[in-house]
């Protein structure tokens, strides 16, 4: 799973093996506290009956 950093100057992509090295959840680069989840590439088409 992969987590991108809030902060508009930095946008790091994050790795779960990184978040678990530091203490807390923060970007390893800047050290802001706000992450979104990355969305997937693949874009998934439901069938509505």
């Amino acid at each position: 799973m992969e987590y991108v950093c809030a902060r508009k100057s930095c946008g790091k992509v994050v790795t779960r093996k990184e978040l678990n090295a530091l203490p807390g959840i923060k970007c390893s680069h800047c050290g802001f506290r706000i992450l979104y989840k990355k969305r997937p590439e693949v874009i998934k088409r439901l069938k509505i009956k």
